[in-house]
């Protein structure tokens, strides 16, 4: 009988742990290429996603964006998906508040883009591919089109809604 008892428990926790939908979310096509979050990772993608563990004063869980370590840069580029690079420096203190722009547009291109986060100290062949010559700065990676580079050197002073514009007009809605 405890023997019955036992297998049962163990069953019903080994099922929980293989179906358990509060983990991360399964809906996005990218999770074979993400690992876990990660603020300190070289090379992250910013997910919209369910905050685990986190609801409002109704119970609903609440959503945000996470930041998921990229485990597959190469595989995840290869998936079909269109994809902005956010070019950032560890080094520089000010780039925090650019980051929380960027959030802002994960979030509103939630589903439509993909936003990997690359430190351009560790990802420097990425840099001189797209002759990139300061950070932040933005490449469109959509497939069927050429690469298009934000190119924030260019600009004496640029904000959020120029990167905006800048999506719009190259296909980005």
């Amino acid at each position: 009988m405890i023997k019955k008892i036992l297998l049962s428990a163990i069953v019903v926790a080994f099922a929980t742990l293989i179906f358990c939908s509060c983990s991360k979310d399964k809906s996005n096509p990218l999770n074979k290429f993400l690992g876990d979050y990660s603020y300190t990772d070289p090379a992250v993608c910013m997910v919209y996603e369910q905050v685990e563990g986190e609801t409002d004063e109704e119970g609903n869980p609440c959503y945000g964006i996470q930041y998921r370590k990229i485990t597959d840069l190469d595989g995840m580029l290869a998936s079909g998906n269109t994809f902005l690079f956010y070019f950032y420096s560890s080094m520089d203190n000010g780039s925090a508040e650019v980051t929380a722009s960027v959030e802002d547009l994960a979030q509103k291109y939630n589903g439509k883009l993909y936003i990997l986060m690359l430190d351009a100290m560790e990802y420097k062949d990425k840099m001189e591919k797209y002759d990139i010559e300061a950070v932040p700065d933005f490449v469109l990676v959509s497939p069927g089109h050429a690469d298009q580079i934000f190119g924030s050197a260019s600009y004496e002073y640029w904000t959020l809604n120029d990167v905006i514009a800048w999506l719009q007009t190259n296909g980005v809605d």
